[in-house]
């Protein structure tokens, strides 16, 4: 009797600790799944409300206004400092813990390191290029050329990261494309081709935009889910690619201004909110890369537009036409073609159970010191 007793008790300890077990993966996915979403949600309000900042800070004079490249090298600038503050938390505070895990991926890793130069390098370019498809299309084709970068990203998507769509996936894609594409005409609607354009070096530039566009954003998803590295050290790392590249950038677009008036000329309260603004998404953006991907961050930008659009007509006396419904209609279908009610567990990411097929018992550990003829074996269970 005291031998069935023990056993019991252990049997009831082994249990335990399966269910301890289960509720911690099960706590562990719900925070996956709370992470992929939010930072979708709070990507979007972050997109629509830094358009609505923006647009408010930069109504005056010109030469009184910032320069935008400098918001862009703060924004990085501070993105650095939360990113170091974030790994000195997850070193316990220690500095010297901190410098040798800096010291561990940016030289021991450099090739690594060296790596996400790519993305770096990649948007600078895309930013150079996407000047010239404007300076040499209208702003409507300009536009359109552009909204590619969706297919891009698919397409890379599945050769860098081996993933694949369904038909309806590929087909939600073209019509995201042309939904933005109509919302986005009427900016241009009334414009040219500027005088003395190179309509061909215009089209071969946006189309060179969109392809790197979707490389870098695939690329920069395929470095921050691989290996066991913090999402915040892969900013740092990045970061030191893109401060410099921005360094020269501003040197280049606006050293003669920033001779004569300083760095931070046309800065005020409302400027340093849009530079906040823009330091949560890019934060938020590397999260959304992290745990929801590419595609789901692109459906999540062009509801932001949509979102923008609506605030606009409060904000600033914006008319849509009929237009701009019908690309709302368009983006509406291919969200929803994205994630049909059919496929909703495939788009949060869970694997759906199979009714019918058998299921694969279970493994189940056994202390050393209990044996099996003193655990009875539970049904579908394996013993090991």
């Amino acid at each position: 009797m005291q031998k069935d007793a023990a056993g019991a008790e252990r049997a009831s300890l082994v249990s335990a600790s399966e269910t301890s077990s289960e509720q911690a993966v099960s706590k562990s996915t719900k925070t996956a799944l709370l992470l992929k979403w939010g930072s979708l949600a709070v990507l979007m309000v972050q997109n629509s409300s830094a358009f609505v900042v923006t647009r408010y800070t930069r109504q005056g004079k010109p030469n009184e206004l910032y320069l935008t490249s400098v918001v862009v090298l703060m924004v990085e600038l501070i993105k650095m400092a939360i990113c170091l503050l974030l790994l000195l938390r997850d070193a316990r505070g220690s500095v010297r813990e901190l410098c040798a895990e800096l010291q561990h991926h940016l030289w021991v890793e450099r090739r690594t390191t060296l790596l996400l130069g790519v993305p770096a390098l990649c948007y600078a370019m895309q930013n150079n290029l996407v000047f010239v498809a404007i300076s040499n299309l209208s702003a409507a084709a300009a536009q359109v050329l552009y909204q590619l970068k969706t297919i891009s990203t698919a397409f890379f998507t599945v050769l860098l990261l081996r993933r694949s769509f369904r038909a309806a996936q590929w087909v939600s894609f073209l019509l995201l494309m042309a939904g933005v594409a109509l919302v986005q005409s009427e900016d241009g609607k009334s414009s040219s081709a500027p005088t003395g354009a190179a309509p061909w070096l215009g089209v071969s530039a946006a189309l060179a935009a969109a392809s790197i566009s979707g490389f870098a954003g695939v690329f920069l998803e395929k470095m921050f889910t691989s290996g066991g590295t913090s999402l915040w050290m892969r900013n740092v790392q990045l970061g030191l690619f893109a401060i410099p590249l921005q360094c020269i950038a501003i040197a280049q677009v606006d050293g003669q201004r920033v001779m004569r008036r300083g760095l931070v000329q046309g800065f005020h309260t409302s400027t340093w909110v849009v530079v906040a603004v823009q330091v949560v998404g890019a934060l938020c953006t590397a999260v959304v890369i992290k745990f929801a991907g590419n595609v789901l961050k692109t459906f999540a930008t062009v509801l932001a537009l949509l979102l923008t659009c609506g605030s606009s007509m409060v904000l600033f006396d914006f008319h849509p036409t009929q237009l701009f419904f019908e690309g709302i209609g368009l983006v509406c279908v291919s969200v929803w073609l994205y994630a049909r009610p059919g496929d909703v567990s495939d788009v949060l990411g869970l694997c759906r159970r199979k009714e019918s097929s058998p299921r694969s018992a279970p493994l189940r550990h056994i202390p050393d010191d209990v044996s099996e003829e003193e655990l009875p074996p539970k049904d579908g269970q394996i013993v090991v």
